[in-house]
């Protein structure tokens, strides 16, 4: 199924306890499409924010974009670290294509761009 989904549209996910500051977590995402990845990664973030009352920000860590190799598409991978609890985040009732990558996590050794661009490129 993984292999499938390189090809196509899909949205690829993980979070961790920021390695910054433990008391917030590390949402990971990867948009793979040919239109709108900025859009989608702002419906995710949208989504939890509506699920309570507070307003947290959500700092950005990174965005990278490069080619899906051998389609048209193009990947967007942005992390961010919040205050919102991982118990907020429901993407399956976000987008119907997508995959939680317990590899997708920052690194000691090498890092975690080199991870997704080998992934897709």
């Amino acid at each position: 199924m993984l292999k499938t989904l390189k090809k196509s549209r899909h949205v690829r996910w993980n979070w961790e306890k920021s390695p910054d500051n433990p008391e917030m977590a590390r949402y990971h995402f990867v948009i793979i499409d040919d239109k709108d990845r900025k859009g989608k990664v702002m419906k995710i973030i949208d989504t939890i924010k509506s699920r309570v009352a507070s307003n947290y920000p959500f700092e950005q860590i990174r965005s990278v974009e490069g080619k899906v190799k051998g389609t048209e598409f193009r990947y967007l991978f942005e992390s961010y670290d919040s205050l919102y609890s991982p118990s907020l985040f429901c993407m399956d009732c976000i987008f119907k294509k997508n995959v939680r990558d317990t590899n997708l996590y920052e690194r000691k050794k090498g890092n975690i761009e080199d991870y997704v661009s080998n992934l897709y490129g």
